[in-house]
């Protein structure tokens, strides 16, 4: 409980609402009058439910019985429908795409979309790569967080029907065999951005010079997206080598092409 600094009245918190009403005053000034006091606005999902709050519990039971609220009206002839425009299907998309299938993951919430990407602290270049390509992407601002005790950061777009104009689902990528677009075979350099984006997240680049060896692979568990990996490499001339679990280029000239052709991890 919280006793109120003017009245002494004992409240649950010390809310706008009463100190306007009661006392005419608004809860900035409040702040500034009594700083000691370690209230302030409760966040929106840490508030009062009908659980424990017998006044929205009633607001709740009877606003079931009526077939309208007072603003349905108002909602059907006033209230604006947000429409998201199409995405625009270029480079930047096929290279987004190719690293949401790799490190990104799409989660669904009740009123919006989640589009995370995770990232290793240390890549503070390839970071800001990221950051900016989903930036051209959606033409909104995201939040970049360092997660705590862990050595990784997570770029986070919140925003409606990202999956549909993604044409990506949410969920586990594996369990819904995720794939590559159709859309990015039509063009080469789409199919270029897209491995760049693919090999960056889930590719690595070995080099063995003492036994004359090297090759650059993408490791994933998707079956599908493997193929579809395997299908592009082919389509712009290489050959790839498919496994169970990696599509692979092993014959030297292919991986140092391919290394240059991607521009690999240069973000220094």
């Amino acid at each position: 409980m919280a006793k109120c600094n003017l009245c002494n009245q004992e409240l649950g918190r010390i809310t706008e609402t009463h100190l306007w009403y009661k006392h005419k005053m608004h809860f900035s000034r409040f702040i500034k009058q009594f700083p000691e006091v370690n209230i302030g606005p409760m966040p929106w999902n840490k508030g009062d439910t009908k659980a424990n709050n017998l006044g929205l519990l009633r607001l709740s039971n009877t606003l079931r019985t009526k077939k309208e609220w007072n603003f349905s009206k108002w909602q059907r002839e006033k209230r604006p429908v947000t429409r998201y425009k199409e995405l625009l299907k270029d480079g930047n998309l096929s290279e987004l795409i190719g690293i949401i299938l790799g490190d990104g993951n799409l989660n669904e919430h009740p009123r919006t979309e989640n589009l995370r990407i995770t990232c290793n602290s240390n890549d503070a270049g390839y970071i800001e790569h990221i950051s900016s390509l989903i930036t051209k992407v959606f033409y909104k601002h995201l939040s970049i967080r360092k997660r705590k005790d862990e050595n990784a950061v997570s770029v986070d777009l919140y925003q409606c029907k990202i999956s549909e104009r993604l044409n990506l689902p949410c969920g586990n990528k594996i369990k819904n065999n995720v794939g590559v677009p159709h859309w990015v075979f039509l063009n080469k350099d789409y199919m270029r951005r897209c491995l760049k984006g693919l090999f960056e997240t889930d590719g690595c680049f070995h080099e063995d010079i003492k036994n004359y060896t090297r090759c650059m692979e993408f490791k994933n568990n998707c079956a599908r997206l493997r193929k579809d990996a395997y299908n592009i490499l082919l389509k712009l001339g290489f050959n790839p080598q498919l496994g169970t679990n990696y599509v692979r280029l092993a014959r030297r000239n292919e991986v140092y092409r391919f290394k240059e052709l991607i521009d690999f991890r240069n973000y220094n």
